[in-house]
């Protein structure tokens, strides 16, 4: 016996909505969350390359992240923190435990009841206060932060180690996942050696889980707390005074609640006859025939400015391809990975002088005079530090010289106001107390931390 197999067949209309509507459901649950996404500029210092000539040449490249959120504030991506606290003997001065046991507090309250929060103390022993979890029953966690009490010295090594466990524990797809470090001491117990604890950071961030630090006071090591949040992808925080432990702590959660994008990454695929020399400020890495800059998370509002010197090589004159530049990045909410399309850079080989003087953007011209002197300054910053004063004031000569040479404008009359007053301070630092002077040394290196690494 023969059976018919009715087939419905569908019009074009319906195929059509059919289509429309996979479409949508597709964008709705594969695409990164709704609104503004990362958008990234590059530009050149100089359309030109003088040749003959060593063929340097600047590119700008400039990341800004939305000011409207890319997500409703009732969505905002959830949160798995894991807060490390020293509890060493020093933070029982000038109330910084009392402080930071009350931004603890605050942290709790503020989190949701869908996000995870872990608890760590430690002094020369590290002490899981509470495991990730999450902040459910906050009358829970306000009790067990009451319980921490300072005491011992500063296994700091260990203590972010275990902060990074119990981040991982709870670390899902959908949620930013970082460790908050808060410390007012020298590591003195475990790994204290600054580039092993910043390359054990960049591990954690590659592992989808970044670290921000908070120095206390005048004692602590800035040159760790600054290179495990730049290594980690996060953000260091300088607290001069205890009492700022807390609103550090709350700007924390704010820029980490508003996170638009997570593990930010700027790819230059170089061209022929094109070599890659380096980053102003910050480290890269290989990546089969391009160059890899990290960045981290970003959060609404914020903005990233790297200048990267290639040396371009050519034999004829005219217009060359140098490099194409992308970015990619996940989405914090959805968990998607997106990549930018590729922006070429084309520069003009000229032999002119003085064509090649007339083709600088002074724009870019002047916001790498004020990297360069941050750069600078950190620089002299760490022969002060080493006891080398002549050292560090010849360094900011030179670095005054450069910025006169370029065009006046109010940020390099800033810059040279600033590495002046600077060269004065090492003049007279006979004069000042030991705080007055690791005071110092820690505002110089942190506004040149931000100019660097947070804008």
């Amino acid at each position: 016996m023969n059976t018919k197999v009715s087939v419905k067949r569908w019009t074009p209309i319906q195929t059509a909505l059919i289509v429309v509507c996979l479409a949508l459901i597709q964008m709705v649950c594969l695409s990164p969350a709704f609104g503004s996404a990362l958008t990234f500029n590059v530009r050149p210092e100089n359309k030109t390359v003088l040749v003959p000539g060593p063929g340097n040449g600047t590119i700008q490249i400039k990341v800004i992240a939305p000011d409207d959120l890319p997500y409703p504030t009732t969505d905002r991506p959830l949160l798995n923190l894991a807060l490390v606290i020293d509890k060493s003997g020093s933070m029982n001065e000038a109330g910084k435990m009392e402080y930071a046991i009350k931004a603890a507090h605050q942290l709790v309250d503020r989190l949701g009841r869908d996000d995870y929060l872990s608890i760590i103390a430690y002094d020369q022993y590290v002490r899981v206060v509470s495991p990730a979890r999450r902040v459910k029953d906050r009358r829970k966690f306000h009790q067990l932060i009451n319980n921490i009490y300072p005491g011992g010295r500063t296994f700091l090594s260990g203590g972010l180690e275990e902060g990074f466990r119990q981040a991982k524990r709870a670390k899902k797809r959908g949620y930013v996942n970082r460790v908050l470090l808060i410390s007012d001491g020298l590591a003195n117990v475990g790994v204290t050696n600054r580039n092993s604890l910043r390359r054990r950071a960049s591990d954690m961030s590659e592992r989808g889980i970044s670290i921000s630090t908070f120095g206390v006071g005048y004692d602590f090591d800035e040159d760790l707390m600054a290179g495990l949040a730049i290594g980690g992808s996060g953000a260091y925080h300088y607290i001069a005074n205890p009492s700022d432990i807390v609103a550090a702590l709350s700007n924390e959660f704010s820029m980490a609640s508003r996170t638009v994008a997570t593990d930010v990454e700027i790819i230059i695929r170089l061209k022929k006859d094109s070599r890659f020399d380096s980053v102003i400020g910050h480290s890269w890495r290989r990546e089969g025939d391009s160059v890899v800059i990290r960045l981290g998370d970003l959060s609404s509002g914020e903005k990233r400015n790297l200048m990267a010197k290639l040396r371009v090589q050519g034999k004829s004159l005219g217009m060359q391809d140098v490099a194409d530049v992308s970015m990619r990045y996940r989405d914090p909410v959805s968990g998607m990975v997106r990549k930018e399309a590729f922006q070429t850079v084309k520069l003009q080989l000229v032999k002119d002088p003085d064509v090649y003087r007339d083709n600088f953007d002074n724009r870019v011209r002047e916001e790498k005079s004020v990297i360069e002197s941050n750069t600078n300054m950190e620089k002299a910053a760490k022969r002060v530090d080493s006891g080398d004063r002549g050292g560090a004031l010849s360094i900011l000569k030179k670095a005054v010289d450069a910025l006169k040479q370029e065009p006046a404008s109010p940020a390099t009359e800033a810059e040279i106001q600033r590495n002046e007053k600077y060269q004065e301070q090492i003049v007279g630092m006979d004069e000042m107390d030991d705080d007055e002077v690791k005071e110092m040394q820690k505002d110089i290196k942190y506004r040149s931390y931000q100019k660097l690494h947070r804008q």
